[in-house]
């Protein structure tokens, strides 16, 4: 019997057994290269990846570093006592043109737009109008703002005390008071994000004047000016005059050269930065002139981030536009 089992055991395996065990090794082999095949792959596209988002950060970092430069130059020029030297604050952009980066910088003085607390019906009216053809709404519109700022609870004309916003559902009525931003404006019966956006650039709670600085507005706020004088048959040779020098092609020598008077002076400023890879940062930043002998030259008074606005590179914007790169040397910054 031993010598039985012992010829069993020293029996010749089938060639057909190795043959199938050789295979079976070879796809084991053939599906530990594929798996380590994926993991170097995923591995490497992670890299990639994560590669990437850290560029971008740093390069959107790079940018927003720029435009708060941008910023600062903004307010070392606006304070220049020379006027030669000092930038307007009517809407003009100033480019500035780096090796990897384009800046361009608009600044606005409050004192050129319409304030919302001071200004009379008809700088009000004329400013809904560009956005609110239909009379009725404008009027709707108009009378629920200036019903807001009032201290009294008369309803206005197709105005709105408290009891319109309680039929409208609304659980807060007007503040009876100036308004505190331009933000609030939003939280008036009748207006909606469409027409503030719209007349954002145009409105403002800094000025203090029931009367806008025409030689400091922006071209687009004087047209619209002239556009609603135009449509009342009212001549305006002032408006007109601003309007034509602000249309000048050569800005340098046109005759509207901005008062510098000092204390108090509000601008907005607005920065936009494209850099290479698409990288790109925006600011808009409202800054109070303290003096020139003030320890901290400029208040921020509102600090804004990537805004969702209209482009400065729009086309749209390129008469406006003063490149600056000849007068500055900024290449081994930017």
């Amino acid at each position: 019997m031993a010598r039985l089992m012992k010829t069993r055991i020293n029996a010749k395996l089938p060639p057909s057994f190795n043959v199938r065990q050789q295979g079976l090794a070879l796809v084991i082999v053939i599906w530990i290269l594929t798996l380590l095949t994926l993991m170097a792959g995923s591995f490497a596209m992670s890299m990639r990846r994560e590669s990437s988002v850290s560029y971008a950060i740093t390069a959107n970092a790079k940018a927003l570093a720029l435009a708060e430069s941008g910023i600062h130059l903004a307010e070392f020029n606006l304070s220049q006592a020379d006027p030669e030297q000092r930038w307007l604050a009517n809407g003009t952009i100033y480019e500035i043109i780096g090796q990897e980066s384009r800046m361009r910088i608009r600044i606005f003085s409050e004192a050129g737009k319409v304030d919302i607390n001071m200004s009379g019906e008809e700088q009000l009216a004329a400013v809904l109008k560009s956005v609110l053809p239909d009379d009725w709404e404008r009027q709707h519109v108009l009378n629920a703002i200036l019903d807001w700022r009032d201290a009294d609870d008369d309803t206005r004309t197709q105005g709105a005390e408290k009891r319109q916003y309680k039929l409208a559902g609304l659980s807060y009525g007007p503040s009876n008071a100036a308004f505190q931003s331009l933000e609030e404006l939003q939280s008036v019966l009748g207006m909606n994000e469409t027409i503030f956006n719209a007349i954002q650039p145009y409105i403002t709670i800094y000025s203090s004047a029931a009367e806008l600085n025409q030689r400091e507005a922006s071209p687009e706020l004087l047209n619209i000016l002239a556009a609603d004088l135009k449509d009342r048959n009212i001549q305006d040779a002032a408006l007109q005059k601003n309007l034509n020098d602000t249309a000048s092609t050569d800005k340098a020598t046109a005759d509207f050269e901005q008062p510098f008077t000092g204390e108090n002076q509000t601008y907005t400023i607005i920065v936009e930065v494209e850099m290479q890879q698409a990288a790109s940062a925006s600011l808009e930043v409202v800054v109070q002139f303290q003096g020139s002998d003030s320890a901290i030259p400029f208040d921020t008074l509102d600090w804004k981030q990537n805004l969702q606005t209209s482009s400065l590179f729009n086309n749209s914007m390129e008469y406006s536009v003063i490149t600056i790169q000849d007068e500055f040397r900024y290449d081994d910054r930017f």
